[in-house]
């Protein structure tokens, strides 16, 4: 779903919001997304990214949804969909400075997801707003590039996947143009909290041709896990941590690189036992073109 807005529309949009809400809104932003807004903005140390504030979470979703929240970075919206600012990602590509920002929508009754058909069960649908950096007398500005009110889908119980603060974005500048990022989240399951990374891949310029628009989501590749909630210290299930690095490998179908998961840490092996995990341990994800998505 795409929304049509003029240059000029969006331009005001922020700078109104920016001004208007920056005194009621400012300490909800830092509590709810400091984490994710300082993760994405320390990859980037370009003096010309840190001369213009990214675009508010409130502007971000009023962009995508064309609904005003009053400053919220999650309100409902017609058809009783809850839509959330979920990340914002600062980047440089081909000389240019970019900024997206990712929104979640629930269902509802009515919603992005409209025009692929109904979601899965608890997943929320994906969207995003990109915008470009630009100079207008002088002065820097955002102009709003790109919008999509549906990338792709993830999330369990009509949440999304939860950011991992802990762990900072990584990203893949493709030949062609493109660009692959690995977002960092966090699930819990089961007393097992399960580190992943999100991958979404950025086409400015329609190079491929992938079913994806501007940005796709490409599934989640697991990085890790750790039993600590539910191992008692050892004494029913063994306590077992471990941590997966990644790193971008050859390229393999539709040109994305392959992406190689090393961990560190232990697993458990069997009953009462868990093991030290080495180099044989590795996995490989490749994307598949046929599924849309990574597969190990």
């Amino acid at each position: 779903m795409k929304q049509a807005m003029t240059t000029t529309a969006i331009v005001l949009a922020l700078l109104l919001s920016s001004c208007s809400q920056q005194g009621n809104t400012e300490a909800a932003h830092s509590a709810a997304n400091a984490g994710e807004v300082q993760a994405a903005a320390d990859q980037i140390k370009d003096p010309g990214m840190t001369e213009l504030k990214p675009p508010s979470p409130d502007s971000v979703l009023y962009v995508i949804y064309q609904r005003d929240g009053d400053g919220a970075i999650s309100y409902e919206i017609d058809g009783g969909a809850m839509v959330t600012y979920w990340y914002g990602y600062p980047f440089n590509l081909k000389g240019r400075h970019y900024f997206t920002g990712f929104a979640t929508s629930t269902e509802g009754e009515t919603g992005p997801d409209a025009e692929t058909g109904m979601m899965e069960p608890g997943h929320v649908a994906i969207a995003q707003a990109t915008f470009v950096q630009g100079e207008e007398a002088g002065q820097a500005k955002w102009t709003q590039l790109d919008t999509d009110g549906y990338v792709g889908e993830f999330g369990s119980n009509d949440q999304a996947d939860a950011i991992d603060d802990s762990r900072k974005p990584l990203s893949h500048e493709i030949a062609d143009g493109r660009l692959l990022l690995a977002i960092p989240t966090r699930r819990f399951d089961d007393g097992i909290a399960n580190a992943n990374y999100a991958m979404f891949l950025f086409d400015p310029d329609n190079v491929d041709d992938l079913s994806f628009r501007k940005w796709g989501y490409l599934g989640s590749i697991a990085a890790g896990s750790d039993n600590a909630a539910g191992c008692e210290d050892g004494k029913v299930t063994p306590c077992a941590a471990s941590t997966g690095t990644l790193s971008f490998e050859a390229p393999g179908q539709a040109g994305l690189p392959n992406v190689k998961i090393t961990f560190t840490g232990k697993e458990i092996s069997g009953p009462g036992k868990v093991r030290d995990l080495g180099a044989e341990d590795a996995l490989t994800y490749a994307f598949d073109t046929k599924e849309g998505r990574y597969q190990p």
